[in-house]
């Protein structure tokens, strides 16, 4: 079964290697997105069992049927089955183990940063936050969706940025079926950056569209509150939590204030002493380096460009804000909200750099 996945690994190599060969990236990008495509090897059955993160199991079984012409075997979920589709067209060559999708993945995660280097320029703290990012490199070498779901977060983000508006929108569409609470939060961006960006036919008359907005939501924000508290009270029972314990959210004022005290939970949980696992325990101190070095980003960003500084500030507070209001396991929490850390540092980096040719972090950089 190992030579199986020896076999998955070796077209990455070879994307990887032919990137080098003709000058798209350097030798040192292209040697540690060598190293970390072995990164699937050292997951399951060595780092913890399977069993630890289950679904993997879902979508390695549904693509294997695709794989082996079983149509006729649906998903338990359309996440789980459109995730399943898409994965199953990913060129290459086996689905035999657990660990084989993770191959996949890591095959997705290393031809975005590529494009990335290439074609946006993405350089300096950013680009080695996005190789190093431990939690983009676990959830890129497992079973699961959260590669693809990061994808068509950063592509559009990216697109729209480009002023690609249409091709943007098309790009998110996939979300709707694979992370449906994403591809709203992603519709959220797309109202933000018209919003703030000067270069908007919108920007003149922002405060005018800011209360249509406004207009368009007011009618249904109170059915907006109730999904969200069922889906909340879910997430609480689902996690160990007592129904008659449960607080819901009533009305608007309760809405607020939750979402405003969920948006440091979700960013900063688990703190080390409340770590369960050692798994946990990692993840707590990457929580606490996130938040110091998007501080950091946000500062540098604010001394060449306030206006993008304060849009993704905004953004930041809004989806974490949103997803602190369900999630209540620490390891969820950590799964869900890395596309959002990752589209944040991607994304500001890549606008300050076509709107004033800045390349944020870099050791040359000067404000």
């Amino acid at each position: 079964m190992f030579l199986y996945d020896v076999a998955n690994l070796l077209p990455i190599l070879i994307v990887i290697l032919v990137s080098f060969r003709f000058g798209y990236i350097p030798m040192w990008l292209s040697f540690f997105l060598g190293v970390l495509a072995f990164t699937p090897f050292f997951l399951n059955y060595v780092l913890f069992a399977p069993g630890y993160m289950p679904d993997q199991w879902q979508y390695y079984y549904f693509v294997q049927n695709i794989r082996s012409f079983g149509f006729n075997d649906l998903a338990e979920s359309i996440p789980v089955e459109v995730s399943g589709w898409m994965l199953s067209f990913i060129p290459l060559p086996y689905v035999e183990t657990i660990q084989s999708l993770g191959f996949f993945n890591r095959l997705i995660a290393t031809l975005l940063t590529i494009w990335l280097y290439a074609s946006k320029n993405l350089r300096g703290w950013p680009l080695l936050f996005l190789i190093f990012y431990p939690s983009l490199l676990l959830y890129s070498s497992l079973s699961l969706r959260d590669t693809l779901v990061m994808l068509f977060m950063v592509l559009s983000v990216i697109l729209f940025i480009e002023n690609k508006k249409l091709l943007a929108i098309i790009i998110s569409i996939p979300l709707l079926f694979i992370k449906f609470q994403n591809f709203f939060l992603i519709i959220v961006f797309f109202l933000a950056h018209l919003y703030f960006s000067r270069d908007s036919i919108i920007y003149r008359y922002r405060h005018i569209f800011l209360l249509i907005v406004i207009a368009a939501i007011t009618p249904f924000l109170m059915t907006i509150i109730e999904i969200l508290d069922y889906s909340r009270l879910n997430m609480f029972i689902e996690d160990g939590g007592y129904r008659g314990s449960y607080v819901h959210m009533r009305t608007v004022e309760d809405f607020i204030i939750i979402a405003l005290q969920s948006a440091p939970y979700f960013l900063m949980k688990p703190l080390p002493w409340e770590a369960d696992s050692f798994l946990q325990f990692i993840q707590s101190f990457e929580n606490i380096f996130i938040f110091i070095f998007l501080g950091y980003m946000f500062i540098r960003t604010s001394r060449f460009d306030k206006q993008i500084a304060l849009k993704w500030f905004i953004y930041l507070i809004a989806a974490l804000s949103i997803y602190g209001l369900v999630v209540f396991n620490f390891g969820t929490a950590v799964r869900y909200k890395f596309p959002f850390i990752v589209i944040v540092i991607v994304g500001m980096a890549y606008e300050l750099y076509l709107k004033h040719g800045k390349l944020i972090l870099n050791k040359g950089a000067k404000a």
